[in-house]
């Protein structure tokens, strides 16, 4: 009779069992270890065990198993059987799908007020119900307690009576977005992973091997105050994810431009373009690469190789510099296929005519990214989170009300960048008439 080293080191299972589906190696989300699935270290789940080495006497202990249930669960020191994995480095908590399946890790960040938070919120809203809707896909919280902080974003905009006032706390830099953890004596905060689950469903192109394309999202914000200097250190590596990160997303906010705010002067309704607001995005943009450079080891003049989606907000509010152009929905269904397919065309012509709007208004913007990044792996988006200009509130403040949030284009640079990073997950079209077309090719439809 064979022993166990742990709950996924079984001689007994079948072939297309748990073992099977496990990835090779797992990527700790917090702190970044790198360890073999049977090294994982599991969460005591009985009442009498809390106080643990790293994470203090409030959480409940972690520990490597040498025991356990028939049926492969692990046991505690007390005997109670344990569901919850952490990291055996820094003992936080990890969701069990990111053993299963490949995980890609994305990173967004913004100036402070720039609406990053209202587009997470509208984001992830409007992907929970394009994704199955239109794509087939099944787009869930792979650990909800993680997501608790982006549910009660939707909620507050999405959740309420339509005529009520409502905004969203701003990220910060304390509190519920980080995890403590203590090494010997020094304390280190990490920031608090968003998790989801994406899946081909029956319907899908890759239905009958949804498993070959199945990922794990790992999505991580950051409050704009963490690029002030000297912010990240090694007690508060706030943003070190950014490096390891298969894509950044750069949130620009026009309104806290000078020149975007003088050209929609007198043709904007939008109280935000009479801010006082100013904030020097390019030199957030230029702090962002330095550090991504330092943490990978690239040189000062080197470029960095992976893509950088450019998310420029409250489009509502400066519209008319392209001529008041709606966002057409950049999907089509397909002729004979019971899914949608993503207009890559109509995506890269709205890039390209933004790109060309900021260069005109805001150059620096425009060269900082594109001494960041190579230029063919930057795309320039526009996106509007509520639709619409805030109002004054009873109380004199601007706020937006519920009914009259109608996010334009949020869905689309996850939905972008999900089509070029897994063949097959997101079918795409390059051109027009190619979207009644039935051939399927591994990077869309061809």
């Amino acid at each position: 009779m064979s022993v166990k080293n742990s709950a996924f080191d079984d001689e007994t299972v079948e072939p297309g069992s748990l073992r099977s589906q496990l990835v090779r190696e797992v990527v700790c989300p917090n702190c970044w270890e790198r360890f073999a699935p049977e090294r994982v270290w599991y969460v005591a789940s009985h009442p009498g065990l809390y106080g643990d080495l790293l994470l203090g006497e409030n959480a409940l202990r972690r520990f490597l198993p040498t025991r356990f249930h028939p049926d492969g669960r692990a046991l505690d020191s007390k005997g109670s059987p344990c569901h919850l994995l952490a990291c055996p480095r820094c003992h936080l908590p990890i969701p069990r799908v990111v053993f299963e399946r490949p995980t890609l890790f994305m990173s967004i960040f913004g100036s402070p007020s720039s609406g990053k938070s209202y587009l997470l919120a509208t984001m992830t809203h409007q992907l929970r119900k394009t994704l199955p809707r239109a794509f087939a896909m099944d787009f869930s919280d792979a650990d909800p307690e993680s997501n608790s902080i982006l549910h009660g974003y939707e909620d507050k905009l999405f959740g309420v009576n339509e005529n009520d006032f409502v905004s969203i706390q701003k990220t910060e830099e304390v509190g519920d977005w980080y995890q403590k953890v203590t090494f010997d004596t020094k304390e280190i905060q990490y920031p608090k992973p968003f998790f989801f689950q994406l899946s081909p469903t029956a319907d899908h192109v890759m239905g009958h091997d949804a498993a070959t394309v199945a990922r794990t999202l790992c999505l991580y914000d950051n409050a704009g105050e963490s690029f002030q200097p000297g912010a990240d250190k090694p007690d508060n590596p706030v943003t070190q994810h950014m490096a390891r990160a298969n894509c950044l997303m750069f949130v620009f906010d026009p309104t806290q431009e000078p020149e975007f705010r003088k050209a929609c002067r007198g043709s904007s309704n939008d109280p935000q373009m009479s801010s006082t607001v100013v904030q020097r995005q390019e030199v957030l943009l230029a702090e962002a690469a330095r550090r991504v450079k330092i943490y990978r080891g690239l040189p000062t003049a080197a470029v960095h190789d992976r893509p950088l989606v450019v998310i420029v907000t409250k489009y509502d509010a400066w519209k008319q510099l392209v001529g008041n152009n709606l966002l057409d929905k950049p999907w089509a269904k397909h002729a004979t296929r019971d899914f949608s397919v993503l207009r890559v065309d109509a995506i890269m012509r709205v890039s390209q005519m933004l790109r060309t709007v900021l260069r005109r208004y805001v150059p620096q913007i425009v060269s900082t990214a594109e001494s960041f990044v190579d230029p063919a792996k930057i795309i320039y988006l526009p996106v509007s989170a509520t639709g619409g200009p805030p109002k004054i509130d009873e109380h004199g403040n601007l706020r937006h009300r519920a009914g009259d949030i109608k996010p334009m284009w949020t869905e689309v640079p996850l939905l972008y960048v999900l089509s070029q990073f897994v063949n097959g997950l997101i079918p795409f079209v390059k051109s027009p008439s190619a979207a009644a077309d039935d051939r399927l090719s591994g990077k869309g439809i061809a």
